[in-house]
């Protein structure tokens, strides 16, 4: 090849890099611009790029690498027993403060991260969920995801890749997969958090090892509508009283299949 045609070859490879990030950009920009109006938004220039660039944040696959190193290393210093009950999801896992003494007397591992997708939680099943050979996994994650403009469907096929994996290496194990609750500041993605609802429903009416809790109709009024009273003042987490209708349905549930570890 002569320097010429090498100049013209870089020049056109370099055109092909500059012009597929250009693509992606755009790509990113026309379904977040659509995914909002469909929602009945419409977004400007300046909050679409905040959009796009919070959404590839929770989207990236090692976005939570730290979250879990930091898990990892507390395994080390104190490794949690095996065969007890694992709690594992996203902020509303993590910021249940009481859920050692709501769970009593089980003995249980919280292993939530905030912003976590279920992708996340497949991504690090290794060092956070099969290291623990847990009796028992209650699963509580998928709201980030579709805030995330994730479809239901994708949503919901991660959680078959987990609930998979899960019969696959540790047989014995329950799992037991909260609802995605109607948080006021996520109402207008009810319709699609619906469609997750059911599509785990549907599945635990086939799987024995798989049980769906729905937290949903007691965190609704009459009006079917959120209650504000059980969130903080974000209106996406909730606060004490939230977590106690929590509490009262997991731990019922669990008690269901497990009475002998409630004695």
């Amino acid at each position: 090849m002569t320097k010429r045609g090498a100049f013209y070859l870089i020049g056109i490879l370099i055109a092909l890099v500059f012009g597929g990030w250009f693509l992606y950009e755009e790509y990113w920009k026309y379904r977040v611009k659509e995914g909002a109006k469909a929602l009945g938004y419409e977004l400007n220039d300046e909050e679409i790029t905040y959009w796009v660039n919070r959404i590839r944040s929770y989207n990236r696959l090692d976005g939570f690498d730290e979250d879990i190193d930091e898990f990892v290393k507390q395994d080390k210093i104190s490794p949690p027993p095996k065969n007890e009950f694992l709690f594992i999801g996203s902020s509303s896992i993590r910021l249940w403060k009481s859920l050692e003494e709501d769970m009593k007397p089980l003995k249980v591992i919280n292993r939530g991260f905030g912003g976590a997708h279920t992708k996340h939680i497949n991504r690090h099943k290794n060092k956070i969920v099969f290291a623990y050979e847990p009796k028992a996994i209650v699963f509580f994650c998928g709201t980030n995801d579709i805030n995330g403009w994730n479809s239901p469907e994708d949503v919901f096929s991660e959680f078959e890749i987990f609930y998979s994996s899960i019969k696959e290496s540790l047989p014995n194990t329950m799992v037991f997969a909260i609802s995605i609750q109607p948080s006021p500041s996520r109402f207008d993605q009810r319709p699609r958090q619906l469609k997750w609802n059911d599509a785990v429903r549907a599945l635990a009416m086939k799987e024995k090892s798989l049980v769906f809790i729905d937290v949903s109709p007691p965190m609704l009024s009459e009006d079917r509508k959120p209650r504000p009273e059980l969130y903080t003042d974000d209106l996406l987490h909730m606060n004490e009283r939230g977590y106690a209708i929590w509490a009262k349905m997991v731990r019922e549930t669990l008690k269901k299949y497990f009475p002998e570890d409630f004695l």
